[in-house]
Order: C-alpha cells, then sequence, then structure tokens
C-alpha cells in the first residue's frame, strides 16, 4: 500500500512546496552561517547577556576613565553591544587617526540617536550625518570662525574676559555661574549682536538648558527608544511613554534657545539698530529676499555655534580654577611670568601679548591634556567596515577616547600628574606631543572654532592670574578644605560643583582692569 502511495505521480503545487520550504531552510542555515562568520569578526569584548548584551557592564561613572582601564584586557579597539546597538571603543590615538582622517569618508557620520533626533528632533550640525546639508552648515560656520580672521575678535574677547573678571571680584562666591555667564555672553554678542548683562540673564539660562538637554536626550542606554526606534511613533498618552512627555518639555526649551536669540537679532535690524555681528552680516549680505530655507540654515548654525562656545569655554575655565587649588606651585610661577611681563602688574594683558608667556602657554596646554573637553568623541559609519582584521559593524558608535590618548604613559609620562613643564623646551628638553592637535577632534568633524576658543580661554586665565589668588576655601573652624577633582559625564566634562577663595591681589589691579574695560568699550 505505502509502495504503491509512493510510486503516484506527485501533484505540482505540493512538490513546488516542498521545494519552496527546502529552498527556505537552505537559505536561513546558509545567511545563518554568514552572520555568525561575519559577526565571529568582531573586536574582543566583554560577554554580555542574551537581549541586553553589555547594558549592565557599560561604565555608569568617569566612563572614559572606565574605558581606558577596559583596555587593559580587551586591547585598544574593543566592542560591547547594548541591547541592538553597538559601541567600538578606540583608545589608541593611531588608530582614531587612522580611522577618522584616514578614511574620513566612512566614519564622518554621527550615530543614530532616536530620541534627540527623531523625538525631540535636533538638526544642528551635532547631529548631522556627514552629507550636503552638513557641508553647508560647515561652509557657513567657516564664514565665522577660521584663522585668517580671528584677530577680528580678540576686543570682544577681551571685553567679555575683563567683565568677567570684574564680576568675580564684586561676587567671587559667584565665580562658576560668572563661568558661564561669559562664555555666553561673548558667542551671543558675536553671533547675534546682543549684549548679556548679567550672569542670571534668560540667555545664559537658556544656553545652560541646552547643555543639560543636549547631555540627557543623547545619554547611552537611557532611553528605550534609541535601542527600538519604532517607539518613537507611540502616543505620549500611552502608559511608559513618559519619554514623549519628557521629550515635548526639552523640545520647546532648545527650540526657545535656537528661536529667542536668532529674533532679537532680527527685531535689531528691523528697527534700524545694526550691530556688527554673524547674524546680521548673514542676513543682509543679498538684497534679495530670503528663502524660509535659507533662514533655516543661518538660525540652524548660529544654534550650533551657539551651544559649542557656550558650554566648553566654560568648561576649561573652571576646570583650571580647580585645578590651581590643587597646584598653588603651578598658580604662582604663571603669576610670577604675568608679574614680569607685565612690570609687576603696572598694565593688563591682552590677546597681542600672549607670545610673551611661554610658561601660561604650557599651563594651557595641561589644563586641556589633563581633562579635554571632550572626553568621548563618537563617530559613526553607514556600511560595514572591516579594520585590522576586526569587523566595525554599520551603525555603530566609534568612540575616540580622547581622555584615553591625553592620558597615555607612553606619550605623557605620569599622566595623572598636572605638570605643566612636560610641554616646555630648552635645555636638551624634547617637548611632549601637543595636545592642542588632538584634543579638538578630527577629520571632518573636527571644531571649527577651537582658535575662538583657545584665545577665550586663554584670555581668561592671564586676567585671573593677574588679579587673583586662587586658594582653598575653609570651613568653620579655620582649616582649608581642598575640593575633590571630579568631573562630570556629559557630553562636554565640567567640574562637579565646589568652593573656592578668590581673594583680589590688589586694588590697583582691579583699577587697571575697569580702566582697560572702558577703553575698549
Amino acid at each position: 500500500m505505502l509502495l504503491a502511495a509512493s510510486a503516484l505521480p506527485m501533484n505540482p503545487l505540493v512538490l513546488l512546496a516542498m521545494l519552496s520550504a527546502a529552498f527556505i531552510v537552505l537559505a536561513t542555515v546558509v545567511s545563518a552561517k554568514k552572520r555568525r562568520d561575519k559577526w565571529s569578526l568582531l573586536p574582543p569584548g566583554p560577554r554580555g547577556l542574551p537581549l541586553i548584551g553589555n547594558l549592565l557592564q557599560l561604565p555608569r561613572k568617569n566612563v572614559p576613565r572606565a574605558f581606558a582601564a577596559m583596555s587593559r584586557q580587551y586591547g585598544p579597539i574593543y566592542y560591547m553591544r547594548v541591547i541592538n546597538r553597538h559601541f567600538v571603543v578606540i583608545n589608541d590615538l593611531d588608530m582614531a587617526r587612522t580611522l577618522f582622517e584616514k578614511r574620513s569618508a566612512t566614519y564622518s557620520h554621527r550615530p543614530r540617536l532616536p530620541m534627540a533626533q527623531d523625538v525631540i528632533k535636533r538638526d544642528t550640525m551635532l547631529f548631522m550625518n556627514y552629507g550636503a546639508a552638513f557641508r553647508q552648515s560647515r561652509k557657513l560656520v567657516a564664514t565665522f570662525l577660521n584663522a585668517r580672521i580671528a584677530a577680528k575678535y580678540w576686543p570682544a574677547q577681551e571685553v567679555e574676559s575683563l567683565k568677567f573678571v570684574l564680576g568675580v571680584a564684586r561676587a567671587p562666591q559667584d565665580f562658576l555661574s560668572l563661568t558661564r555667564w561669559t562664555a555666553t555672553s561673548l558667542v551671543i554678542r558675536l553671533l547675534y549682536g546682543v549684549e548679556v548683562r548679567d550672569k542670571d540673564n534668560t540667555l545664559v539660562r537658556l544656553a545652560e538648558d541646552f547643555a543639560r538637554l543636549t547631555t540627557e536626550s543623547t545619554q547611552p542606554g537611557r532611553w528605550l527608544v534609541d535601542s527600538f526606534p519604532i517607539l518613537a511613533h507611540v502616543p505620549a498618552w500611552l502608559p511608559g511613554a513618559g519619554f514623549k512627555r519628557w521629550a515635548k518639555t526639552a523640545k520647546a526649551r532648545m527650540d526657545e534657545f535656537a528661536r529667542l536669540p536668532y529674533e532679537m537679532a532680527k527685531q535689531k535690524i528691523a528697527n534700524g539698530e545694526i550691530t556688527p555681528c554673524w547674524t546680521a552680516e548673514k542676513l543682509l549680505e543679498t538684497t534679495e529676499p530670503l528663502t524660509e530655507q535659507d533662514e533655516k540654515e543661518i538660525r540652524h548654525t548660529a544654534t550650533s555655534m551657539y551651544s559649542g562656545g557656550s558650554d566648553t569655554t566654560n568648561a576649561m575655565v573652571s576646570t583650571f580654577i580647580l585645578l590651581m587649588l590643587h597646584h598653588p606651585e603651578v598658580q604662582k610661577k604663571a603669576q610670577a611670568e604675568v608679574d614680569h611681563v607685565t612690570g609687576g602688574g603696572a598694565w593688563v594683558p591682552g590677546m597681542r601679548e600672549r607670545d610673551q608667556f611661554p610658561y601660561l602657554d604650557c599651563v594651557i596646554k595641561e589644563l586641556f591634556r589633563y581633562m579635554p573637553v571632550v572626553p568621548l568623541v563618537p563617530h559613526s559609519l553607514h556600511q560595514d567596515d572591516v579594520f585590522e582584521g576586526v569587523l566595525i559593524p554599520r551603525g555603530s558608535w566609534v568612540m575616540a577616547n580622547m581622555w584615553a590618548f591625553m592620558h597615555d604613559e607612553r606619550t605623557y609620562p605620569d599622566p595623572d600628574a598636572f605638570v605643566p613643564e612636560r610641554f616646555e623646551a630648552g635645555e636638551g628638553r624634547v617637548p611632549q606631543d601637543d595636545p592642542l592637535d588632538i584634543v579638538f577632534g578630527f577629520g571632518r568633524r573636527s571644531c571649527p572654532g577651537y582658535l575662538l576658543g583657545l584665545a577665550s580661554v586663554y584670555l581668561n586665565v592671564v586676567h585671573l592670574l593677574f588679579a587673583f589668588d586662587i586658594a582653598p576655601a575653609k570651613d568653620a573652624a579655620g582649616n582649608e578644605v581642598l575640593p575633590p577633582i571630579e568631573f562630570t559625564d556629559n557630553h562636554v566634562a565640567h567640574p562637579k560643583p565646589f568652593k573656592c577663595d578668590i581673594r583680589e591681589r590688589s586694588a590697583e589691579r582691579i583699577t587697571l582692569l575697569e580702566h582697560a574695560l572702558h577703553s575698549l568699550q
């Protein structure tokens, strides 16, 4: 009976179905083998758990230092997976340069950030992938920030720095909020032609909120929508969709940050009060009416420079103050150089005297080395790439650990010590690699405003040293209290809040600063 049944001709549809099923099984097996072969090329890294991967192993604090420590076990390039997102950490400078400079066409994108990009809808340069829109924004930035016109901004930078130190003289306990004010005030003056007169100005608070919200919205591992982008489409009223309600509030605040100073600049133009600034220059450079796209590009480019410039300078100046508490010998040596150049404090130094302060130059280099303003620099790629035999999957967060580069003891012996002398030349000494050639990023995504930022840091530092002694605060018993050297894990690393005692070196020096400010205004 069975033999007879097997000898019957098979229905063509059944045969086709059987062949299709066999083909699907074969294709699945082949595909699975290819995937296994592909993923076997991944860089080494910690073993993850099913589904969540390395979520529980992702560092939660002192992240750049923790990533650097992991490289001792897994090597200079290693891989982690958090749910369905890939992270490749680069702890070797030469590797980073190879990927981000020699292969810049591949590695000049940004990681996808569904929370920031799709839910909050941020589209400034920080979040753009490399392409036509990014190049157009970068082209607009170049009309504001380039080496040929850097000196054009020196007078405004000196004014804002002098306002800063005089503000500290009046209210030394407010030094941290004043560092935020001076950094924001300068950028707003140059971009929008608006003067920010005090540290409690709305624009200063907006800049601070923008920096905080940017950090929170891009924090790896914080938002489930970053791992499951489809969640961006759920309604805000749905239970568990609290992230949508948070995003709505954040978007409104961040949009105000982009809109308010731009509208202030446009209103000044409409009133005939044309203050020289970048936004006015762009709005008035053609007699043809600007299209909506033209205005969008100007506004978004200004926002990109506004957010970047207002946060990084603030971080470095507050870091300088913290480090002077821990290194009074450096402070005294730098003050001695300032006093020598200025004839014992007979006149106020500015940008044109910068080359006369070689030790102060070393202090600033060591400042940027000791705590790079952006400790982790994320890039991404849109197609798989194989580098030195390992696979870097498309869409990965490829993170250059700038902190690790600056604390590599092969390049900087005793890297955890703050030693400006490591950059001094002379007497047979070979200066160590200049961190200013590294810390502002790589390739097509390097920081375009580094000259402006460096000039502001120099002016704030030289004026602080000219005017003040920076000492630890004292407790109720009169004992000095040295604050710990601790930093946030934000995109831009800031010292955690601390107290100190900032004392005038003399009343005459403050008077000189007031006269210098008056002469520039």
